[in-house]
């Protein structure tokens, strides 16, 4: 699923290309997604109208064009990219807006995990579960939200990070990620953190969070991800632990381990985490 930084990537690449722009035309596929595809909304709320701002909230995009508000989630294999006029549409593609000369935005989604939603603007607050989002780790109070969720947990430090009530757009690999360079086990509970170590996470929240960024996010093997421009994210290649079972850790040497945890693979380093 993209994270933080794949999404980030998405709304940047997408912002550069058509802010400012008027949308002229909308198509929408017959598919059953995560959330109904509303075509009669979109072709009566968007044409016309500008894109005026495309901003994040944890791994939502919400888009405003002019008085009509859109939220998109990615999904599992969602993704967004601005096509050029008259290039073929790709499969899976169940969403086409079409801009002010020629250029096209695809909502693309093999999987149909994902969803876009159209309101009015005012409504882009309160659609669930946005306003339960806890803050965005790379802007707010990393340490103050693992401290909050200390004193009320006792739950692994993996599954906090992956609480999107505690801080909203961190998954499972910048989460491996941070806790290796932070030197804590992802069983470790978060109650039993001091503050001196919920510090030194925090920090390592966001220097992965930043790191995955400044290369464009996290495209795997598989190829799923790419940025709107069709570009592929060259964090894989910084990965220390995740997806590297039996690998030799880049610190000790000694294998990178796996375990599976709340239903979901954790990798962490058994000589350098603790």
């Amino acid at each position: 699923m993209p994270e933080l930084p794949e999404v980030e990537t998405v709304r940047r690449t997408v912002s550069a290309a058509l802010l400012g722009c008027r949308a002229e035309g909308v198509g929408v596929a017959t598919v059953k997604m995560r959330l109904p595809l509303d075509g009669e909304r979109w072709r009566r709320l968007v044409p016309g109208r500008r894109l005026e701002a495309l901003d994040r909230r944890g791994k939502y995009l919400l888009a405003r064009f002019e008085d009509t508000g859109a939220v998109v989630h990615l999904g599992m294999s969602g993704r967004l990219l601005v096509a050029a006029p008259g290039q073929p549409v790709l499969p899976h593609t169940h969403l086409v807006v079409h801009f002010e000369g020629g250029r096209e935005l695809w909502f693309v989604d093999p999987r149909r995990f994902g969803f876009a939603v159209v309101m009015p603007v005012e409504g882009l607050k309160a659609f669930p579960p946005l306003p339960e989002l806890g803050p965005d780790p790379l802007t707010g109070d990393v340490e103050g939200a693992l401290a909050a969720a200390a004193c009320r947990q006792r739950a692994p430090v993996r599954s906090i990070l992956l609480d999107q009530r505690v801080l909203a757009g961190i998954g499972n690999i910048y989460a491996c990620e941070a806790l290796f360079r932070a030197g804590i086990r992802p069983q470790r509970s978060v109650a039993e953190l001091g503050a001196r170590r919920r510090a030194r996470l925090a920090v390592a929240v966001r220097e992965v969070l930043q790191d995955a960024l400044a290369a464009g996010g996290t495209t795997l093997a598989d190829g799923g991800f790419s940025a709107s421009d069709g570009q592929a994210g060259y964090f894989a290649v910084q990965l220390a632990v995740y997806g590297r079972e039996g690998a030799p850790c880049r610190r000790c040497s000694r294998p990178v381990r796996r375990q599976a945890l709340g239903g979901r693979s954790a990798y962490y380093c058994p000589s350098c985490q603790r």
